[in-house]
């Protein structure tokens, strides 16, 4: 199997403005999730760490509806309309939490790849597809909802597996070294 994207941050982009900020933001959220769920077991996911809280997998399936929605918005696809997201990868196995992992962090790369593809003032005209009762959104509430609502969920999936008894790798996220490589730099 192909190594998963994000085993480390890449290099910055070469510039410095709106659209290659929000890029190594991805970057740094797709380096966070990798670790994050590096090691993480089939009876991990059903793991919740209160009753009325979502299990690992389910956040690892919102994770992935989050990108998708962010993602879509910028290529303007239907397809990718947030309602129903969540179930678009069973989990419930090894294998579909590798082709889940897989998936988020590919669209991860996409997202970053788009980004860095259009000019400030084209992302300044796309708007992210909104709920039918919330209609179409500046791309601003892009950073404030769905990205910043990923973040939110990979600390959760850090978290609720250290209290499952199963700690991610210790990966260093301030120069996006994977574990092994800690120290070494």
């Amino acid at each position: 199997m192909d190594e998963l994207p994000y085993r480390e941050i890449p290099p910055p982009p070469e510039r410095l403005d709106g659209v290659s900020v929000l890029a190594r933001l991805v970057d740094g959220l797709g380096f966070r999730y990798r670790w994050a769920t590096e090691g993480l077991r089939a009876p991990d996911l059903a793991f919740r760490p209160s009753a009325g809280s979502m299990s690992i997998g389910e956040v690892l399936q919102h994770a992935l509806g989050l990108v998708v929605w962010v993602e879509g918005s910028l290529r303007r696809s239907p397809k990718h309309e947030p309602e129903g997201l969540m179930d678009t990868v069973p989990v419930a196995s090894e294998e579909g939490l590798e082709a889940l992992r897989r998936e988020t962090l590919e669209t991860l790369v996409r997202l970053r790849a788009l980004l860095l593809e259009k000019g400030d003032a084209a992302l300044a005209e796309v708007t992210i597809i909104g709920t039918p009762a919330k209609g179409p959104q500046p791309f601003w509430s892009a950073i404030n909802g769905p990205l910043a609502d990923f973040l939110t969920h990979v600390g959760q999936i850090a978290s609720w597996r250290r209290t499952a008894g199963n700690p991610a790798p210790a990966a260093d996220v301030f120069r996006g070294l994977p574990p092994r490589d800690v120290g070494q730099r």
